[in-house]
């Protein structure tokens, strides 16, 4: 069961996860990968970005492998470990598939996510990354806001 305020909990980090890509090409320009931030002076938002969704999908069932690769992909610098931060980067990637695949609602953000795919053949990875951000934060939104609605309105139906 949800507290009351982790809805605004989970909103903050969502919206966060939404700003992040924006502020990165604002400050930075037209980088390669997200990633690229480690070193620069946005390597904080993007750790505490990253830590926040992690905490936020170990919540919420099969999403805790995702989670578990987008803490590990933060935990291994691209500056140290490029090649174990770009292996766990596909991993995380590729991960958030399967709680897309087997949801019941919003099967269609699915089908977004993987429009990712040609974004990245296309315009490059960090386009196609910031495709992926785009389509599971607004996954994750319209399925707090979703459960929100269906608690409120049980919540007003038992007093009938």
């Amino acid at each position: 069961m949800l507290k009351k305020y982790d809805f605004f909990v989970r909103l903050f980090v969502i919206i966060l996860a939404l700003l992040q890509p924006y502020i990165v090409y604002q400050v930075l320009g037209d980088i390669q990968a997200l990633s690229l931030v480690w070193g620069t002076p946005l390597e904080p938002l993007f750790i505490a970005t990253n830590a926040l969704t992690s905490y936020h999908l170990f919540s919420m069932k099969k999403w805790e492998l995702p989670a578990l690769c987008l803490l590990l992909l933060t935990s291994f610098s691209l500056v140290t470990y490029p090649i174990a931060h770009d292996i766990i980067a596909i991993c995380f990637f590729v991960s958030v598939i399967y709680p897309l695949y087997v949801t019941k609602r919003f099967k269609y953000f699915l089908y977004l996510y993987l429009i990712s795919l040609v974004i990245g053949f296309f315009w490059g990875i960090f386009w196609m990354e910031v495709w992926g951000i785009v389509v599971m934060c607004f996954y994750h939104l319209f399925l707090i806001t979703y459960k929100k609605l269906l608690r409120t309105r049980k919540n007003s139906n038992s007093f009938r």
